[in-house]
């Protein structure tokens, strides 16, 4: 990618406190995985899925566990999803399965953005979508 291009599937965080972090960290490298392997919409309709990881610490709490706040930007060419992770889930995990559950939570806000953009009348070709995911997914938990 060149530096002026833009990711389709952008994730960024917002952590309730600094050991937080730690599970913000660790979706560094599963957005360069989907950056990678994630080059198309798979819909005319928007250029970008952009995720936000809310993360329960300390500091701040975002609510209960799960997909929450979408919003499509149809004019700005966009859609929009946050994910709402509670300190109780995270501080429980090992980091392993805390990639294998950031991947479980991109992918249902990724199915939550289709069905949205669907609902709206945009044609998504959701099978090629969820593919390219997929691979992206899998190359994330292949490394350590």
């Amino acid at each position: 990618m060149s530096a002026l291009s833009k990711d389709v599937i952008s994730i960024g965080c917002q952590a309730g406190s600094p050991e937080a972090g730690v599970v913000a960290e660790l979706s560094i490298p599963l957005r360069r995985a989907l950056s990678k392997h994630v080059t198309s919409s798979y819909c005319e309709a928007i250029d970008e899925y952009a995720i936000v990881l809310r993360i329960d610490g300390s500091l701040w709490k975002f609510g209960e566990e799960g997909i929450a706040r979408l919003r499509f930007a149809r004019t700005r060419r966009y859609i929009s999803v946050d994910i709402q992770v509670p300190e109780s889930v995270w501080r429980l995990m090992t980091q392993s399965q805390t990639k294998v559950y950031l991947v479980r939570q991109v992918k249902a806000a990724l199915s939550t953005c289709v069905s949205r953009l669907q609902k709206e009348r945009c044609v998504v070709a959701e099978h090629d979508l969820l593919a390219r995911v997929e691979a992206a997914a899998g190359e994330y938990l292949q490394c350590e």
